[in-house]
């Protein structure tokens, strides 16, 4: 049976920057397998935080996560799940975490509704309560129209969604989910994107660890990146893009095209070359500056009309590859 791990309110909150709450504290963390170390990992994950957890395969995110869930020892230094340790104090520091593991194995014979029942139950959920949030959570997840098909009978997707659905009850206030967006097609994973934004603005905290890098950069605020055995990152993820890229690319699309602007934007501090697309320009600026406002005012003032202007998608990969690279492994 899946875990159901951990839920509990508090009026506190996290602001970016000025810790006021922790929910996840790794302190010189050191996981030894003999074959190989996971650690020393020393970071922390606020109350309020969508956190990507990235790396390679064998990288040791699932060991982080396992560590984190009180499911295996550390070989040196503690780990803190909502202020207490998860290993002496199992039961409790899990009572408002909801974890949903990649590739979960479900019962086959069970519906979706029994399977959402039997986890209401084990934590706790009184019969009236219990009916109300099993009907809530099925439909947020989008499994209202399988309720009482079996399991077995599902597609991978619908397993994926019904995954997530039994981290959900309770609810928590903590949501660890591995891999979660595997399987689900582009409606589903923009109905998700809007759920666990929802579930972060009614005061929850999320660490996702994912391979889908523009999933990441899209619903994530922050990251904490391992790579062989080792944070390479811990921070927003504007910062950790800034940091890897020597230069990043901003798409600016515009209604027409004066002579003159382009060479205007040439001109602005910050950029290194401006080039003509179809629908606009692809204007190439220096890691660490921000050209965008001034770029934005010679458009507006030349009447080009500017339809959009931001920084080019997958961000995020070239980061992510370029971060690695240079870990010299």
């Amino acid at each position: 049976m899946l875990g159901r791990l951990a839920r509990a309110r508090s009026p506190l909150d996290i602001i970016w920057g000025s810790k006021l709450e922790e929910v996840v504290q790794f302190e010189e963390t050191v996981k030894d397998y003999g074959s190989k170390e996971i650690g020393p990992l020393t970071f922390s994950v606020g109350r309020g935080e969508i956190v990507g957890l990235l790396g390679p395969n064998g990288s040791g995110k699932s060991t982080s996560i396992r560590l984190m869930l009180g499911l295996i020892r550390p070989s040196l230094g503690r780990v803190m799940l909502m202020g207490l340790d998860p290993l002496r104090h199992h039961v409790k520091a899990l009572d408002k975490v909801g974890y949903s593991p990649e590739l979960a194995n479900l019962q086959a014979f069970m519906t979706p509704s029994e399977f959402l029942e039997l986890t209401g139950r084990l934590v706790g959920l009184g019969r009236g309560l219990l009916n109300e949030q099993v009907t809530k959570t099925l439909e947020d997840v989008g499994l209202s129209a399988y309720e009482n098909y079996k399991i077995g009978k599902l597609s991978k997707g619908m397993v994926q969604r019904l995954s997530v659905a039994q981290a959900m009850m309770g609810p928590p206030s903590l949501l660890v989910l591995d891999e979660p967006m595997i399987g689900i097609d582009p409606a589903g994973v923009v109905h998700f994107r809007s759920l666990f934004r929802r579930f972060v603005s009614d005061g929850g905290t999320i660490i996702m660890s994912s391979h889908i890098l523009s999933e990441v950069e899209t619903l994530c605020n922050s990251l904490a990146i391992i790579h062989s055995g080792k944070l390479v990152f811990r921070g927003e993820i504007e910062k950790f893009i800034q940091t890897a890229l020597k230069s990043r690319l901003i798409e600016v699309e515009l209604q027409t095209f004066p002579d003159d602007l382009l060479v205007e934007i040439q001109g602005v501090p910050g950029v290194t070359r401006a080039t003509r697309m179809e629908r606009g320009y692809l204007v190439e600026a220096a890691s660490g500056s921000d050209p965008r406002s001034e770029i934005a005012k010679l458009v507006v003032g030349s009447g080009a009309g500017l339809l959009s202007i931001g920084y080019s998608r997958g961000e995020l990969d070239e980061a992510y590859i370029a971060a690695i690279k240079g870990s010299g492994n």
